[in-house]
């Protein structure tokens, strides 16, 4: 069987198609039949939230971008539960998602957006694989090198079925209900675990804001956290994939980012990787000053008088940037050093953090309200000459 070029693999095919009959299906039969217990719930909670996160904080943040750094026991409970999430072994997923991020948007991407959102959120897996091994994990040496992980891919298919069937089944019978362990904790759960995952190819290339980047089509979304262990911002993370953290606010939903700082607070992993945050404001710059210069693209602006707004942003650009090196800087040092001061050297410091923070407030209140007063800027061309005039006195007053 083939479409265009590519051969449809029937394994894949068959377990995509029966999955959501046999997981939905199956389970509501089920239920209206043999009724729910407590423990057929909790069966597919804690199988949820095994393999959910096993593919989020250990296939993702940890194999695929060594976001962190963490001990043969919790690496172990990664494979092991995340060959039971059935999204292949963690070599073939981290290899693929690598050349997605190196890739996105082009055809070397493997669940490339650009030909469509059903190739992109579960289309691309009915077709067959026919890249040569030994040049398809050229971009993995790593995971090469890591024994575990290849005994996980060599034995993916028996792990697969112990851990995501054989266990809930057999929790299910501790009551004289193997089938309903079976139909909650391991049809229904991989149905729910493979649309939570797939989500982030397709609807988070589609749908959202793109606050960091305007290079990709990753975007960010608040509302698809919830249901993804906190991959929905992806726009930050297309950025920024070295950084442990998607949502990088307390406030954004990221439970990935939660589990990795309870974790760490227990000393269980160790090296959690941030990028600074001058990097992050940088690039939310740029994006932001791409935006203005659309705004006065839409409005007929002459390139000499872009040239003059951009010069007095820049201005403000470079403030912000420096306020905020200045005050994280501080913040830092005052971090390291304030255990071996005195009471009268910490009170001189922590006034002059507040001095830092102050200055970079003011800058970052300023910023805004530029952009503010750039998004008022009239759009017909024959209002043009005296917006811009109006606008250049605006942002003279507000960046300096």
């Amino acid at each position: 069987m083939t479409k265009g070029n590519k051969e449809i693999d029937p394994v894949n095919a068959a377990f995509l198609i029966l999955t959501p009959l046999i997981g939905v299906g199956g389970t509501l039969w089920y239920a209206w039949n043999f009724g729910v217990t407590g423990l057929e719930v909790a069966i597919f909670v804690a199988m949820y939230l095994f393999t959910g996160m096993s593919i989020t904080g250990g296939y993702h943040r940890f194999y695929s971008h060594r976001t962190y750094e963490c001990g043969k026991p919790l690496q172990l409970f990664y494979l092991a539960f995340g060959a039971a999430a059935v999204q292949n072994s963690v070599l073939n997923w981290a290899s693929d998602h690598r050349y997605h991020h190196r890739f996105v948007d082009t055809d070397e991407d493997p669940y490339n957006i650009l030909k469509g959102a059903f190739y992109a959120h579960m289309g691309w897996i009915f077709y067959k694989d026919t890249r040569d091994p030994r040049a398809r994990f050229q971009n993995s040496p790593d995971l090469l090198r890591d024994r575990w992980v290849m005994f996980q891919h060599r034995r993916y298919l028996p792990l697969l079925v112990l851990f995501g069937f054989a266990l809930p089944a057999a929790v299910g019978a501790l009551e004289g209900r193997a089938l309903g362990g079976l139909l909650w904790g391991g049809f229904l759960r991989v149905v729910v675990v493979h649309h939570m995952t797939w989500f982030i190819n397709s609807l988070a290339h589609l749908w959202g804001s793109r606050p960091y980047s305007l290079q990709d089509t990753a975007r960010d979304n608040w509302w698809l956290g919830p249901f993804t262990f906190g991959e929905g911002y992806h726009n930050f993370h297309h950025k920024f994939q070295a950084d442990y953290r998607n949502g990088l606010r307390w406030w954004q939903f990221d439970m990935t980012k939660w589990w990795l700082n309870t974790l760490y607070a227990l000393g269980l992993v160790t090296k959690l990787r941030r990028v600074p945050e001058a990097a992050i404001l940088k690039a939310r710059l740029q994006v932001e000053m791409q935006g203005v210069a659309r705004r006065l693209a839409a409005a007929n602006a002459s390139e000499r008088m872009w040239a003059k707004v951009q010069a007095r942003l820049d201005i403000g650009r470079r403030r912000l940037e420096a306020a905020m090196v200045s005050y994280h800087g501080a913040k830092l040092e005052y971090r390291r050093q304030k255990d071996q001061w005195s009471a009268d050297m910490r009170r001189q410091w922590a006034e002059k953090l507040a001095c830092y923070e102050a200055d970079f407030e003011d800058a970052r209140r300023r910023w805004r309200s530029t952009l503010k007063a750039m998004h008022r800027i009239p759009q017909p061309a024959a209002q043009g000459l005296l917006s811009f005039t109006v606008i250049l006195d605006v942002l003279k007053y507000r960046l300096f």
